[in-house]
C-alpha cells in the first residue's frame, strides 16, 4: 500500500463499502464476475466456508459476502464471553457469535462505514439480536475498554489497514489477559505486482500479506502461539476482475502471466493467537 496514502485507501474502503451496503452487492457482483464463477452474496459465503445451516439462521441481509473466510467456523467461543468484531460490516459475524455466546453474553462490531453500521442495527433489530452492539470506529482506535473482550474475530479486513501494527496493539489493548484473535484475511508468498498494487480499487478489495510477515507483526504487538490454524485457495477471478487490473492488462498483456500467477497464489488463511495471561 506504500504507493498510496493511508488517508486515501481509507477514503477509497470506505466508499466501496458503503456502496456493498446500500446496493447489497457482493465484491463479486455479476457484472465484475466472469466464466460462471460465483455471483451471489450466498455463494461467495460458502465458497469462502460458511455453512448452509450458518446463512439459514441469520437475517438474509447481514451477509453481503465480502469475507475470506468463516472466524466465527474455529473461534470456539463459549457461553457469557464477550466477543469483539473488527470491521463488523453487516453483522454476519457478530449474528453468528451471538448465538454462540448467548444471551449472558455479548458482541460487539466495529465498523468506520456509516452505511453499514445503520445496516447492521437493522439487522439486529430484525434479528432480535438484544446481546449485539455495533459502534461506530476504526480499528487502528478502537472504541473499546482495555481488557474488556475475551475473544476478537476479523473477517478480511486487517489488510484493508495501512498500519496493521496500529490495529495488532489496538486488539492487544482491549483483549482481557489470555483472551484469543481468531481472524481470516488473505495471505500469498508472491509479491504482489505494481499493476495490482497501483489500483486503489484492488488495494480496497483487500490483497494479501506475506505470510511470516503477517505472522511477525501479530508476535511485534505481543501476541503469543501465533499460527495459521489453517487455510485454502481463494478464487483468482475476485482480483483478475478489478476493473483497473482488467484495463491494464488489456494495453500490458506482457504482464499477463505475472498476474494471474499472483492471483492463483492468494490464499484465505485463519490465524489465531492469544494474549499472554
Amino acid at each position: 500500500m506504500s504507493e498510496h496514502t493511508a488517508q486515501e485507501v481509507k477514503k477509497v474502503v470506505r466508499e466501496r463499502y458503503a456502496r456493498a451496503a446500500t446496493t447489497g452487492s457482493s465484491c463479486c457482483e455479476p457484472s465484475c464476475c466472469a466464466d460462471g464463477e460465483a455471483t451471489t452474496a450466498t455463494e461467495v459465503s460458502k465458497s469462502i466456508g460458511y455453512a448452509e445451516s450458518d446463512l439459514a439462521e441469520i437475517p438474509e441481509e447481514a451477509n453481503l459476502g465480502l469475507g475470506c473466510g468463516n472466524p466465527t467456523a474455529i473461534a470456539s467461543l463459549t457461553a457469557g464471553q464477550t466477543v469483539l468484531d473488527l470491521g463488523s460490516g453487516a453483522g454476519i459475524d457478530c449474528f453468528l457469535a451471538a448465538r454462540q455466546v448467548g444471551p449472558e453474553g455479548k458482541v460487539i462490531g466495529v465498523d468506520m462505514t456509516p452505511e453499514m453500521l445503520e445496516k447492521a442495527r437493522s439487522n439486529a433489530t430484525k434479528g432480535g439480536y438484544g446481546n449485539v452492539e455495533f459502534r461506530l470506529g476504526e480499528i487502528e482506535a478502537l472504541p473499546v475498554a482495555d481488557e474488556s473482550v475475551d475473544v476478537i474475530i476479523s473477517n478480511c479486513v486487517l489488510n484493508l489497514s495501512s498500519d496493521k501494527g496500529r490495529v495488532l496493539r489496538e486488539a492487544y489493548r482491549v483483549l482481557r489477559p489470555g483472551g484469543r484473535m481468531v481472524i481470516s484475511d488473505l495471505v500469498s508468498d508472491v509479491g504482489v505486482p505494481a499493476v495490482v498494487s497501483g489500483s486503489l480499487d484492488a488495494v480496497a478489495g483487500c490483497l494479501p500479506t506475506f505470510r511470516d510477515a503477517y505472522l511477525d507483526e501479530y508476535r511485534g504487538a505481543g501476541f503469543e502461539h501465533v499460527r495459521i490454524v489453517d487455510e485454502s485457495p481463494y478464487p483468482a477471478s475476485y482480483l483478475m476482475d478489478d476493473d483497473g487490473v482488467r484495463d491494464y492488462l488489456a494495453d500490458h498483456p506482457e504482464h499477463q502471466a505475472e498476474v494471474e500467477n499472483f492471483a492463483s497464489s492468494i490464499a484465505g488463511a485463519h490465524f489465531e493467537a492469544r494474549k499472554p495471561v
